[in-house]
């Protein structure tokens, strides 16, 4: 079943995956500025092709760039679902 789930959702809707990345990676920030040792990991969900991957890496690199740029450096990673 393809649908709206996992990534495909976020695919879909960009502004619910920009919005809850953001939120990861900003608490991350905060928790890093105050001295707090943290090593946030986002996995991708329900990914099953490479353009799906990169569609979404693409994005959330975006974010913790901007993210980095303003207030410190977040971890991106990815779990594969095929």
């Amino acid at each position: 079943m393809l649908g709206h789930r996992g990534c495909r959702l976020g695919i879909a809707y960009p502004e619910i995956t920009e919005m809850q990345s953001r939120a990861i990676f900003e608490a991350a920030a905060e928790l890093t500025a105050a001295d707090v040792s943290v090593a946030p990991e986002v996995m991708i969900p329900l990914v099953g092709t490479y353009k799906e991957y990169e569609h979404k890496g693409k994005n959330f690199r975006r974010i913790a760039d901007e993210v980095i740029s303003e207030r410190g450096n977040p971890v991106l990673t990815t779990w594969w679902e095929l």
